[in-house]
C-alpha cells in the first residue's frame, strides 16, 4: 500500500484535524533547516526567506513551534533565541525545556533509574559505566564522538552523541552485552562533518549521527512527557522528522509528517504506509517543512 503525500490543500477529515493544530514538534537538521543548518536557504542551498516567513505566519496564527532534536542545550538555546521560540526538547527527548524565558526545564530518562540528588547529570551516570570508552575505541576511523558543531560531546547532559558509520546490530549487541540498560539510536544522515574529526569513512559513505541513550528514551516519549507537563492535547500537535529516530514521534501526536528525503531510510516507505496519521511532505528538507506548514495554515484560514 503506498504512503500518503500531504496535499497542498487538505480536505475532509485531514482538513478538520489540521485546523486544530496548535503545536509543531520538529526535528532540526535534515528537516527544518537547510543544508549547513541554516534558516536562510532552500533545500538546494540557495538564499531564501521562506522558512523565516512561515515561522512568522505560524506565530501570528497562534501555532507554537517546538524543536525536538538530538541537539544539546547550548545549541538549542541559540536556536530558540534566534528563531523567536520558547520551548524545546533536546537530546532525543531527554532534556525538556518547558519555558525558556522562565528557565523551566527538567531531565527525562524514561526507563533508566536516575536520582538528581546524585549530583551527576544522566550523561555523567552513563559515562561511569565505561561504555563510552568501548565505543570510542572499537571502530577507529568509522566512529567518533559527535562534537556538536565543535562544542564538544561533554556539553551533553543526557545522551552520548556519536557520528560515523557502523552496523546498528553490532552497536546494539555491544550495549546488550554490557547490560547497563542503554539503547542505540540512529539520528539520521550527516549533511556534513564539522572539524575536528578523526573519521576516515569509505568513499561515498555520508555517515550518520547516533545516540547512546537511557533505555526507552525516544523523541516520542519525550513529546508525551512534554505534553503532560504543559497540558497539551496530542491531537492538537503535529511532528516532523527525517530520520528513523523520528518515527517514534508518530504515536505521540495527531499527525506525523516525514520530509521527502526521509524516504531514504530503510523501511521508511513501509512505515509511512502503515500509519493512518502519517504523510510525506511535498519537498525535501526545509522545502518540505515549509510546504507542510503552509498546508496547515491554509486549513486554518
Amino acid at each position: 500500500m503506498p504512503y500518503s503525500v500531504l496535499p497542498e490543500r487538505a480536505d475532509g477529515e485531514l482538513r478538520a484535524r489540521l485546523s486544530k493544530v496548535r503545536y509543531v514538534f520538529t526535528d532540526m537538521d535534515g528537516t527544518m533547516l537547510a543544508p549547513g543548518s541554516t534558516a536562510l536557504a532552500d533545500a538546494d542551498g540557495q538564499p531564501s526567506l521562506a522558512l523565516v516567513q512561515v515561522l512568522v505566519d505560524l506565530k501570528r496564527a497562534g501555532i507554537e513551534v517546538i524543536p525536538c532534536s538530538g541537539r544539546n542545550r547550548s545549541m538549542l538555546h541559540e536556536d530558540v533565541r534566534i528563531l523567536g521560540l520558547n520551548a524545546y526538547i533536546g537530546e532525543m527527548g531527554g532534556l525538556l525545556m518547558i519555558d525558556h524565558k522562565k528557565n523551566d526545564w527538567r531531565y527525562f530518562t524514561a526507563d533508566m533509574a536516575y536520582d538528581p540528588s546524585c549530583g551527576l547529570s544522566p550523561h555523567e551516570v552513563i559515562e561511569r559505566t565505561g561504555i563510552c570508552e568501548v565505543f570510542a575505541t572499537r571502530w577507529p576511523g568509522l566512529l567518533e564522538y559527535h562534537n556538536d558543531m565543535s562544542n564538544g560531546y561533554k556539553h551533553r547532559e543526557v545522551t552520548v552523541g556519536l557520528r560515523g558509520e557502523i552496523p546498528d546490530e553490532e552497536a546494539e549487541a555491544v550495549l546488550a552485552e554490557a547490560g547497563v540498560g542503554l539503547d542505540w539510536g540512529d539520528n539520521g544522515f550527516l549533511n556534513y562533518i564539522s572539524a575536528p574529526t578523526t573519521l576516515r569513512l569509505p568513499a561515498g559513505v555520508r555517515g550518520r549521527a547516533f545516540n547512546i541513550s537511557p533505555a526507552g528514551l525516544t523523541k516520542g516519549r519525550g513529546i508525551e512527557r512534554f505534553c503532560e507537563l504543559r497540558g497539551i492535547d496530542p491531537e492538537t500537535a503535529v511532528a516532523l522528522g527525517d530520520a528513523r529516530s523520528d518515527f517514534a514521534m508518530a504515536d505521540a501526536v495527531g499527525t506525523f509528517l516525514l520530509v521527502e528525503n526521509g524516504l531514504k531510510n530503510p523501511g521508511a516507505a513501509e512505515f509511512m504506509a502503515e500509519r493512518k496519521n502519517a504523510y510525506v511532505t511535498r519537498g525535501r528538507i526545509v522545502d518540505g517543512w515549509v510546504s507542510a506548514m503552509r498546508t496547515i495554515l491554509e486549513a486554518q484560514a
